[in-house]
């Protein structure tokens, strides 16, 4: 696998925020962010090799992808926190615009 392309939702302010957050880390594989079309779909992350992730496994795939963030990836994917990242991705997937309006996050365009 030598790149990854993040399918995020471009009408979400914090996804926006968080694709940008992405642009400006050390990644040890390349991560490409594109907008979905289904606003209603989870995360997904596609590899160069047809490996696709969707909600908490795009999440850590991403987190893995980026060079300060690979160990917390493997931390996070451990029996005993799988359990609890799951419940914090999914609580912030289900409450992003919340969080968006809550924190000032517009949707950005690039």
């Amino acid at each position: 696998m030598s790149r990854l392309t993040l399918y995020y939702d471009g009408r979400c302010g914090l996804c926006c925020a968080l694709r940008d957050w992405i642009d400006r880390q050390r990644q040890l594989v390349p991560i490409d962010c594109r907008p979905k079309a289904d606003a209603k779909e989870e995360l997904v992350v596609v590899a160069d090799t047809g490996e696709i992730w969707s909600g908490d496994g795009a999440w850590l795939m991403v987190l893995w992808a980026l060079a300060d963030y690979r160990r917390w990836s493997y931390r996070l994917a451990t029996p005993t926190l799988l359990p609890m990242a799951r419940a914090v991705f999914a609580q912030i997937s289900e409450y992003r615009g919340a969080i968006s309006c809550g924190l000032g996050f517009a949707p950005t365009t690039r």
